[in-house]
């Protein structure tokens, strides 16, 4: 069947393939014509033809290559994810009809074809149902692996999908170069978002969920802090990104926060609640005595000349800002059975020292040629001991973190 629009006729009673009705929408984009539907989560992996794993020393024909192997890994990831979270946000599918589909239009009474046809070109879109044979199949342009974790998990955990329907949208198209072209557009517009943005919003990870927390509670973290870009430029107002609070945090849990992802820690935070609650206590401690830093005070109190202070100085480093909280966790560790007062006594004397960029405990480690941070593994251990020797503690925090 062509493009044309048509009315609804009823379906031949004896066809020799049998056929279903989807409610559909026809509408026009980039001068093609493309058509939205939904099926259920259960159905969809029969209509939706998927690639699969590549094998071991598997023959690829090219003639035949219109989209990517299966990757496993993130298939899983999604399976996780629909499983985990009720209520689940998985994006439309893009899918490719290699022969014209028979659509049908609703039709309002005594409308003539020309009107019909009036009325798409007016509205871009028309309403109708779409027939198709019950073993049709589409090919998979974009949504490959949301494809084939729905699909294991109707077998698998069907209670996971039950009631969920997936919105489809569908274009014919017989040109195998187009068809590999609709690919590359598809994913190459698809901009991955930026590791502040997924601190920020992915509070369902419970390490970015206590660093928000965080934020929100203390007043001149709340005003000072970037949310979005994973760097404070040049000019700005602001001390610390989002992910500087993160790294933090990672470090005051005990963990080495250049070498452990917050999902390990995360999962950790899941199965021992105590733990994350410590963890929080620690970030609290850290965070309300790093406010009476003379550095930060200064930022505070000048916010027009904030830019200048951060940029004369290490604590307000994404680099200074793990090394302090690395030394805090040892302070916390070795304190944590005494007062309060103890601890925050300890706390200030770590944020007393000289957090300049001139400051002798950080040449020749953190701070190199022209006051520039180093942020190497190795400047910031070697920080992290020059400043526990300075505070007479023992160097007990190294095998610690690397270990984590």
């Amino acid at each position: 069947m062509n493009n044309d629009i048509t009315t609804i006729k009823p379906i031949n009673v004896g066809a020799p393939i049998a056929n279903i009705n989807v409610p559909a929408l026809k509408y026009r984009s980039g001068d093609r014509i493309w058509y939205a539907v939904t099926l259920p989560y259960r159905v969809l992996g029969k209509f939706i033809q998927t690639s699969s794993t590549k094998k071991k020393n598997q023959e690829i024909i090219k003639s035949e290559i219109r989209n990517r192997f299966l990757d496993s890994k993130h298939k899983n990831e999604i399976k996780d994810y629909i499983v985990e979270e009720r209520e689940f946000t998985i994006p439309p599918v893009t899918l490719v009809s290699f022969d014209q589909l028979d659509f049908r239009s609703y039709h309002f009474e005594n409308e003539t074809e020309e009107q019909q046809n009036e009325r798409f070109e007016s509205a871009g879109s028309i309403a109708g149902v779409m027939v198709l044979p019950i073993d049709y199949e589409f090919e998979c342009l974009d949504g490959n692996h949301r494809t084939v974790a729905i699909r294991e998990l109707a077998n698998e955990f069907p209670e996971a999908i039950a009631g969920s329907n997936m919105l489809l949208n569908i274009v014919y198209e017989s040109r195998p170069r187009k068809i590999r072209q609709d690919f590359v557009d598809v994913n190459k517009n698809a901009k991955q978002t930026s590791s502040s943005i997924n601190t920020l919003f992915n509070t369902r990870d419970r390490v970015s969920g206590l660093v928000v927390d965080i934020v929100e509670e203390l007043e001149y973290l709340k005003t000072t802090t970037e949310l979005l870009s994973t760097s404070v430029s040049k000019n700005s107002k602001d001390i610390f990104t989002i992910n500087n609070i993160k790294n933090a945090v990672i470090e005051l849990a005990g963990f080495n926060s250049q070498s452990v992802k917050s999902e390990k820690i995360s999962s950790l935070f899941k199965d021992d609640h105590a733990l994350e609650i410590q963890a929080k206590s620690k970030a609290q401690l850290f965070f309300e005595e790093l406010r009476y830093n003379s550095i930060i005070e200064k930022c505070l109190s000048n916010r027009d000349k904030t830019p200048d202070i951060r940029n004369s100085s290490v604590i307000t480093s994404g680099t200074g800002i793990i090394v302090a909280a690395r030394v805090a966790g040892v302070i916390l560790n070795k304190f944590h059975s005494e007062e309060k007062n103890k601890v925050q006594l300890e706390l200030k004397k770590l944020f007393n020292l000289d957090w300049s960029r001139k400051s002798n405990l950080f040449t020749g480690n953190i701070v190199g040629a022209g006051e520039k941070i180093l942020n190497s593994r190795d400047a910031i251990n070697t920080a992290t001991h020059v400043i526990i020797r300075e505070l007479g503690y023992e160097e007990d925090i190294s095998a610690e973190n690397e270990t984590n």
